[in-house]
C-alpha cells in the first residue's frame, strides 16, 4: 500500500492530471514537479525556523537581561520584546519590494544571514564593559529583520561553559541563539543549493519568471489580478492581534513567575518552557482537529 504522504505529493497542485500522464508530460515535466516539492519544503523549514527565532529565547531574556547590565528594568526588558517587531515592520516592506524585482533568494538569505549575525551578537552581549542592555536591544531588533528548545538549554544552566580564547559562554542563555545561529546557516546553504523558483498558471503550465534561467515558447505571462484590499487590511490586522496577545503573555511570563513563586531564574527558564511547549502541543492537536472538522 503506498504510502499517504507520498501519494499527496503526486497529485498536482493546479489541475486533474497525474504525473506520467501524456497530459501531465505536456503541462510539466517529472522533474520540473520533483523540484517544485523540494523547494516546498525548504520553505518549510524557512518558515519553522523563523518562527523558532522569534520565541527561542523569550524564556531567559529577563534573567540574562539583569545578569549582564544591573541598571535593566521591567519597562526596558518591554523595549528588547517590542524592538523584535519594529525591526520586522521597517525590513517587511523592503524585502518585499526587493523580491518584486529580484530573485527570491536573494532578500532571503540576506534576512536569514542579518538573523545569524544578530544571534552570534546576542551570545556576545556580555562582553561590552557597560551599556550592555542596549547591545541586547540590538541584537533583537536585527533578528526581526521557540519554547521548546528553550526548556532543553534550561538544563544547561545560568554557568555554563566559557571558551576563554573568544570569549564565548555557553549557558542556558546563549545557547539558544548558538543553535539559532547554525540553524540559519543551514539554511542559507539549502536555499542556495537546493531552492528553485516556479510558477504556474491555472492549467499548470510555467509562467515566465526572472529566477528562470531559460524561457520556453510554452511558458505564459501570468494575468494579474486585482487584489482586495480589504482582505489585505483584514489578514494583517488578525496577524498582528494573533502575535500581539503571544508576544504580551510570553513578555510577562518570566518576570511574573519569578515573582510570584519565587523561582531562581534556571527554574523559571524551565518552567515556563515546559508551560508553553504543552500549549505548542495544544495547538498542534486543535489544527488537526480543525483539519478533520473542516471536511465534514
Amino acid at each position: 500500500m503506498a504510502d499517504p504522504g507520498v501519494q499527496s505529493e503526486q497529485e498536482p497542485f493546479l489541475s486533474d492530471c497525474t504525473p506520467g500522464s501524456s497530459e501531465w508530460d505536456i503541462i510539466e515535466t517529472e522533474d520540473h514537479y520533483k523540484s517544485r516539492w523540494r523547494s516546498i519544503r525548504i520553505l518549510y523549514l524557512t518558515m519553522f525556523l523563523s518562527s523558532v527565532g522569534f520565541s527561542i529565547v523569550i524564556m531567559s531574556i529577563w534573567p540574562y537581561l539583569q545578569k549582564i547590565d544591573q541598571t535593566a528594568d521591567a519597562s526596558f526588558l518591554g523595549w528588547v520584546i517590542a524592538v523584535f517587531s519594529l525591526g520586522q515592520m521597517v525590513a517587511s516592506p523592503i524585502f518585499g519590494w526587493w523580491s518584486n524585482y529580484r530573485p527570491r533568494k536573494e532578500p532571503l538569505t540576506v534576512s536569514i544571514f542579518i538573523s545569524v549575525t544578530a544571534n552570534c551578537l546576542y551570545a556576545y552581549v556580555h562582553v561590552p564593559a557597560s551599556h550592555n542592555k542596549y547591545y541586547m536591544l540590538a541584537a533583537r531588533g536585527l533578528v526581526g529583520f521557540g519554547a521548546v528548545f528553550q526548556t532543553c538549554f534550561a538544563l544547561i544552566g545560568e554557568k555554563g561553559v566559557t571558551w576563554d580564547t573568544i570569549q564565548l559562554q555557553i549557558n542556558m542563555y546563549t545557547a539558544p541563539v548558538l543553535l539559532g545561529a547554525f540553524l540559519g546557516i543551514l539554511n542559507i546553504i539549502l536555499i542556495l543549493t537546493i531552492l528553485r523558483e516556479h510558477r504556474v498558471d491555472d492549467s499548470g503550465r510555467r509562467c515566465k519568471n526572472i529566477n528562470f534561467e531559460e524561457a520556453s515558447a510554452e511558458e505564459v505571462q501570468a494575468p494579474q489580478g486585482n487584489i482586495d484590499q480589504v482582505a489585505v487590511v483584514t489578514t494583517n490586522v488578525l496577524f498582528f492581534v494573533v502575535l500581539f496577545i503571544f508576544a504580551l503573555f510570553e513578555t510577562i511570563l518570566t518576570p511574573l513567575t519569578m515573582d510570584m513563586y519565587a523561582w531562581t531564574p534556571e527554574q523559571a527558564v524551565l518552567y515556563d518552557g515546559i508551560i508553553l511547549a504543552a500549549l505548542g502541543v495544544e495547538a498542534v492537536i486543535i489544527f488537526m482537529g480543525i483539519k478533520l472538522l473542516s471536511k465534514k
